[in-house]
C-alpha cells in the first residue's frame, strides 16, 4: 500500500513540475507564431533546437507536433524545394492542423480507399515528395500499397515529377515490382520521354501479361 502511495505521489509532482514548467515558457507559441510570420524558418529552426523548446517538445503535444513539421521542412530544404510545408501558414496552430489532417486523410485513403479529400488538400497546399514519404512511412500500415495508391493519384492530377518519385520510392520499399516500372514507363510516355521510359521497361527482369496490356496501351 505505501509503494502505491509513493507512486501516486510521485506521479503529482511530476504533473506540478510540467504544469510549472509549461507555465514558465507559455510565450513559446508566440515566439514560433512571429517566426512563422516573417518566414524566418531557419531562425525558428534554430529556436527548436535551444534546451528550452526540446523540453517543451517533450512535454506539449503541440510542440512536439511543430517539431515534426520542422524536420519535415528541412527535408524539403535538403532536396533544393522551395514551396513546402510552411509555405502559407504564419501561426503554428494552422501548421499543426495541417500535418493533422493531412495525416488523417492518408489513413482514410489507404484504409478507406477515399481520395477525395486528400485531393483537395493537394490542390489547394504545396505538398512535397518528403512530405507524403514521411506521412506514408510513420503512419501507413501497407505503406508499398499506400504509396503506389498516391502515386496513381498524382498522375492522374497530371503531377508527373511527383508520381515517378513516389514511384521509385514504391521500388525502394518493393524492388523490382514490374507493374511499377510499367506507370514510371508510362509516366515518361505521357510527359515525351521515350528514351526514359525505354530505360524503365529495361529493368523489369521477368516480364508477364503485365507488360503486355501496358503495350496496348501504348500501340507497341
Amino acid at each position: 500500500m505505501r509503494a502505491f502511495t509513493v507512486e501516486i505521489e510521485r506521479e503529482k509532482h511530476e504533473a506540478e513540475e510540467r504544469r510549472k514548467f509549461l507555465e514558465d515558457f507559455a510565450d513559446y507559441q508566440k515566439k514560433v507564431n512571429e517566426l512563422l510570420k516573417r518566414r524566418e524558418y531557419s531562425e525558428l529552426l534554430e529556436y527548436y533546437q535551444t534546451e528550452k523548446m526540446s523540453m517543451v517538445s517533450k512535454l506539449e503535444n503541440k510542440a512536439a507536433i511543430m517539431w515534426i513539421i520542422l524536420n519535415i521542412y528541412q527535408m524539403e530544404i535538403d532536396e533544393g524545394i522551395e514551396e513546402g510545408i510552411l509555405s502559407k501558414f504564419s501561426d503554428m496552430q494552422s501548421a499543426v492542423e495541417h500535418y493533422l489532417k493531412m495525416k488523417f486523410l492518408m489513413w482514410r485513403f489507404e484504409f478507406m480507399d477515399e481520395g477525395a479529400g486528400l485531393s483537395e488538400m493537394i490542390d489547394s497546399h504545396p505538398s512535397s515528395v518528403p512530405f507524403f514519404k514521411y506521412l506514408i512511412h510513420t503512419s501507413s500500415f501497407d505503406k508499398a500499397n499506400t504509396a503506389f495508391k498516391l502515386a496513381l493519384l498524382l498522375k492522374k492530377k497530371g503531377k508527373w515529377g511527383k508520381a515517378f518519385a513516389i514511384l521509385n520510392y514504391v521500388n525502394e520499399l518493393t524492388p523490382d515490382e514490374e507493374i511499377v516500372f510499367c506507370e514510371m514507363a508510362d509516366i515518361c510516355i505521357q510527359t515525351g520521354q521515350t528514351g526514359s521510359a525505354a530505360e524503365c521497361l529495361g529493368r523489369i527482369k521477368e516480364p508477364s501479361e503485365i507488360l503486355v496490356e501496358y503495350q496496348k496501351k501504348w500501340g507497341i
